[in-house]
């Protein structure tokens, strides 16, 4: 007859037995036996099977994520590819990366007195100078311009020796910026003679008519103090300072005897 099955899994003849004769005697039937899958042995009726039928030591509860183990004196496994710097004893700590010492600051240049010319001199350099730098040694002043009237207005301009070339361009003797209606060079040009202590109002290659208290001027024409030059939308007063009451005279050395 067939058999059947308890409520714990085991198989028994029921004409033989009338209950589970392997319940009432604790006995265990083997999977091959019964030819069925043996059920989870449970110990504890109240208690779930463990995952895993080998004990966990009682010293390790938790298994380590490495076999490699950790010395005493090093809790903390150092980054892979770490090489401690060795710091030497004058120097407690490491300076933080891209730190540059402070350089001591340079020694002050000499007086002006003691250091020598810069650069080459204008008659080592070859260029032309003017009669009066050529006799004197240096480019004195001989009058000026004011401006007082234009977008420069307030701004005084120095008139040297010889000719002096009035325009917007950096290479200009006399510079004056901010009015369109004055060429770039050689607008206009004055001239200073030492040898006659005279002024001229020179017209240059300007496009636009130069005026001196109003009139137009074409051709070399004096000046005069407090002359007034009208170039477009801006006007010079001139203010001489060479003439009858001064002109710069050459210093004669005199040795001692």
């Amino acid at each position: 007859m067939a058999q059947i099955e308890c409520g714990r899994g085991h198989l028994y003849d029921p004409e033989k037995y009338p209950t589970c004769p392997y319940c009432n005697t604790n006995q265990q039937i083997t999977v091959a036996a019964a030819g069925r899958t043996a059920p989870i042995r449970v110990t504890d009726p109240g208690r779930t099977a463990p995952l895993s039928q080998t004990p966990a030591a009682a010293p390790q509860r938790t298994a380590p994520l490495s076999a490699t183990p950790v010395t005493a004196p090093q809790k903390t496994q150092p980054p892979r590819g770490y090489a401690p710097t060795p710091v030497t004893a004058p120097q407690k700590t490491m300076p933080p990366r891209g730190y540059a010492p402070v350089q001591p600051a340079p020694a002050p240049e000499p007086p002006a007195e003691t250091m020598p010319p810069r650069g080459p001199s204008v008659l080592a350099a070859g260029k032309t100078v003017g009669m009066m730098q050529q006799e004197m040694g240096f480019d004195p002043v001989v009058g000026w311009l004011a401006c007082v009237e234009g977008p420069s207005r307030g701004k005084s301009y120095t008139i040297r020796g010889g000719i002096n070339a009035i325009g917007r361009g950096d290479r200009m003797d006399i510079v004056i910026t901010g009015d369109r209606t004055i060429s770039q060079e050689n607008h206009a040009k004055i001239s200073y003679s030492d040898r006659n202590n005279r002024f001229n109002l020179i017209p240059g290659d300007g496009r636009n008519i130069v005026y001196l208290n109003g009139e137009e001027v074409f051709a070399a024409t004096p000046l005069k103090a407090y002359d007034l030059i009208d170039f477009g939308t801006t006007k010079l007063l001139f203010v001489p300072l060479c003439g009858e009451q001064f002109a710069w005279k050459k210093e004669e050395d005199h040795g001692d005897t």
